[in-house]
C-alpha cells in the first residue's frame, strides 16, 4: 500500500515564528515529508540558505526531488547532523523541529509503526540502524519494558505490568499485530477510552530511536548553531517532549537568582534565549486534521550571550 503523503501540522504558525528574512540560513531539523522545507524556499532569496536532516532514508529519496541551488540535504540522526553543523562553523538564523512522525511512515505498513496493519514489528526511523522493537521486546527485562511504558507512552503502572507480563508470556513477538493483541489481552478496549496499543506503540517507538535524549542533545546544539536574534521553533506531539523544550527555554532564560531584598542583581543572570509564541493547533486545523489535536508549538530568540558550558 502506498502512502497517501504528509500534511505539514501547524505549518503557518511555524512560518511566522521563525520571521524569515530573505537572506536565511535555516534548518529543518527533521525534513520528513519535505512540507516546511519547501514553504521556506517559497520565502528565502536568492541569498537564502536551507538545510534539511532526517536520517529516513525514504526522506532522503523525497528531499533529492528538491532541485534548488539553496537546498542541502544532510542524513543522519538530527542531534549528529547538528552537531557537526557546529563543528563546521555553520550559523543559522532559524532551526524548525516537528517531532514525531511523519505520514509516510505510519501509512506505510512495512515500517511497522501503525498497530492497525500486520506488518514485521520495525520501528526504526533509519531501518539500518540500532535494533528493532521486535528485537527489543523481545531480549528486554521486565522492569525496563515496564518502565518504557510509563516513562514514555503515559500507561498507568498497573496497565503497565499488565501488558508487559502479556508481551513476556507471548514471546518471540514478530509482528505489529503479535503485539496488538498482547496488549488488547491485557487491558482490553474500550470505545471511550481508545485503542490501548496507540500509547505502546508510541511508547516502545520512542525508546528504539532514543527520541527524548536526542532531543536534548539536539537542542543544546540549536543552542551553538544560532546567531544572536536567531529563531529556535519546536512542535511536538508528546507531553515528554513538550516538558523538554519547555525546560530548556526556560533554564536559558537568565532568571534572577539573588533575594529580593537586594536592590540589584549580583547573581549575573544572562538570558541565553528569551521566550517567544506558544501555540496550540486551532480548532479548525484540528477538524481537517486529527492528528494535530495533541501539537503544541513553542519557539526562543537566541540572545548575544554565549552559551552554556554543559551545551558541548
Amino acid at each position: 500500500m502506498m502512502a497517501t503523503g504528509h500534511t505539514p501540522v501547524m505549518l503557518e504558525e511555524a512560518i511566522a515564528a521563525l520571521d524569515l528574512a530573505p537572506s536565511a540560513t535555516v534548518v529543518d531539523a527533521t525534513f520528513g515529508g519535505g512540507g516546511h522545507s519547501r514553504k521556506i524556499l517559497e520565502l528565502l532569496g536568492e541569498d537564502g540558505r536551507l538545510v534539511g536532516i532526517d536520517r529516513d532514508p525514504e526522506a532522503a529519496v523525497r528531499a533529492s526531488g528538491i532541485r534548488d541551488a539553496r537546498f542541502e540535504f544532510r542524513p543522519g540522526a538530527y542531534d549528529e547532523v547538528l552537531q557537526s553543523l557546529v563543528e563546521e562553523g555553520m550559523e543559522a538564523d532559524a532551526v524548525l523541529f516537528d517531532l514525531g512522525l511523519s505520514g509516510y511512515q505510519i501509512e506505510d505498513p512495512e515500517r511497522g509503526f501503525s498497530y492497525i496493519r500486520e506488518a514485521p514489528l520495525d520501528m526504526r526511523m533509519d531501518p539500518a540502524s540500532g535494533i528493532s522493537a521486535a528485537e527489543f521486546l523481545n531480549s528486554t527485562g521486565e522492569e525496563e519494558i515496564l518502565q518504557v511504558l510509563t516513562d514514555f507512552g503515559d500507561v498507568s503502572r498497573s496497565e503497565a505490568r499488565r501488558i508487559t507480563k502479556e508481551i513476556i508470556r507471548r514471546r518471540p513477538i514478530s509482528t505489529t499485530l503479535d503485539l496488538t493483541e498482547a496488549v488488547r489481552a491485557a487491558v482490553g478496549w474500550t470505545e471511550r477510552g481508545g485503542n490501548p496499543s496507540k500509547r505502546v506503540f508510541q511508547a516502545v517507538r520512542m525508546r528504539v530511536n532514543d527520541e527524548l535524549d536526542s532531543l536534548e542533545r539536539a537542542l543544546r546544539a540549536t543552542e551553538r548553531l544560532l546567531v544572536a536574534g536567531g529563531r529556535l521553533v519546536v512542535i511536538s506531539f508528546h507531553s515528554g517532549e513538550d516538558r523538554i523544550v519547555k525546560r530548556f527555554i526556560a533554564d536559558r532564560e537568565g532568571k534572577c537568582t539573588c533575594p529580593p531584598e537586594l536592590p540589584v542583581c549580583v547573581c549575573g543572570a544572562k538570558p541565553i534565549f528569551r521566550r517567544g509564541v506558544v501555540r496550540r493547533s486551532s480548532r479548525e486545523e484540528v477538524e481537517r486534521n486529527p492528528r494535530s489535536a495533541s501539537a503544541r508549538l513553542r519557539s526562543a530568540i537566541r540572545t548575544g550571550e554565549f552559551p552554556r558550558e554543559d551545551s558541548t
